[in-house]
């Protein structure tokens, strides 16, 4: 290529600035760009929508996505929990297939999201240790998933820069591969940016308008603290029987979206659905095959659904080791499902029947 052409890795730069000469470059160290990740989620911002008329305040703080006081502090043993989100060396060493690790309780689930004041103000209805489920309070949960999904989709996107300098000192075959991958990996994160935005603006307008007339929730409460918690929001492409609810992968399409959040209030387990839209779209469906599953097996399903559907969830330490070797195993490939390593599959979402925790269902609220 010409130096000053532009370079055919698609970054945008000049060929001389970019990819000339660089199978003899030094090898990047890959833990040293993993920091180099790291500190592009610290810089962050307040996720409130209208700081013009209700300006934020200086401090950017680590704002958790799940209670510290009420969900985290009821599964952490020894002030820690045990993360799904593995660290770069964890994939390597496990060849993709890592196991939940510590964590402790002052980190797990947080990002910096919400300046102190609105993340104070905005989520103040649902820290205390009893909350009434409504639209309102659902709302919240919801918003607070929407709110961290956004933030993470645009971490994944700033990371790709970091992650473009992996080829240096490799052949140019291999430099092709790595860049091949990352600019498909690129374009899947861009359409999922945009859709997390579209979630966003939704979401926005109904908490500055107060309307609540298309948001849904489901909610189910247990009679005991399970031994998990969670907060993220995903396509529903199958409901839990494994029916199939809408095709994903298609560029122009606009998807439906559900939030969920699993977190514990006054001794109990809630798991809250909920989404912006139609009452009988894909985002319907999947919470109305929730609620027909059998109160006994909920307990069980709701642990499968996280584990195949959000990285942002927390588990309790001796639950965890208390599993059969083959369980653990068992859940690390749901981890891993719709990844470049495990493709997804309507079969991993049926019930399996086995039974991993014990809970009796002593509410269910909707709206």
């Amino acid at each position: 290529m010409g130096r000053n052409e532009q370079c055919w890795c698609g970054s945008g730069l000049k060929y001389k600035k970019c990819h000339s000469d660089r199978e003899r470059q030094a090898p990047i160290n890959i833990f040293e760009a993993e920091q180099k990740m790291i500190a592009l989620l610290r810089e962050g911002y307040c996720s409130h929508p209208d700081p013009d008329s209700d300006p934020c305040s200086p401090r950017i703080i680590k704002a958790h996505t799940v209670q510290k006081k009420g969900g985290l502090a009821e599964i952490s043993e020894a002030g820690h929990v045990l993360t799904a989100k593995p660290s770069m060396k964890e994939m390597m060493e496990s060849q993709g297939k890592p196991s939940p690790r510590k964590v402790g309780v002052n980190s797990a689930s947080v990002f910096p999201g919400f300046c102190n004041k609105h993340d104070t103000a905005l989520f103040k209805p649902i820290e205390g240790e009893t909350v009434s489920l409504n639209k309102d309070t659902a709302f919240l949960f919801s918003y607070r998933a929407i709110a961290y999904e956004r933030f993470a989709k645009e971490a994944q996107l700033k990371g790709i820069s970091v992650q473009r300098e992996l080829d240096r000192g490799c052949s140019f075959l291999l430099q092709r591969m790595i860049q091949t991958h990352l600019k498909t990996y690129e374009s899947g994160v861009k359409v999922g940016m945009r859709d997390v935005d579209r979630w966003k603006k939704q979401f926005d307008e109904r908490l500055l308008s107060g309307a609540r007339d298309d948001f849904h929730f489901l909610a189910v409460r247990f009679d005991r603290i399970l031994p998990i918690v969670a907060c993220g929001a995903f396509h529903p492409e199958y409901d839990v029987q494994g029916k199939p609810l809408q095709r994903l992968g298609r560029n122009s399409a606009d998807y439906d979206h559900i939030t969920v959040n699993v977190t514990s209030l006054n001794g109990q387990t809630i798991s809250v659905f909920g989404w912006v839209g139609s009452e009988v779209g894909a985002a319907g469906a999947f919470a109305s095959s929730f609620a027909r599953v059998a109160d006994g097996r909920k307990a069980d399903v709701l642990l499968r659904l996280l584990f195949l559907q959000t990285d942002n969830l927390f588990l309790r330490p001796s639950w965890w080791e208390s599993l059969q070797t083959s369980r653990r195993a068992a859940f690390t490939e749901l981890m891993m499902s719709g990844t470049l390593t495990r493709r997804r599959s309507a079969n991993e979402f049926v019930d399996d029947q086995e039974s991993v925790t014990s809970a009796t269902i002593v509410g269910i609220d909707s709206g």
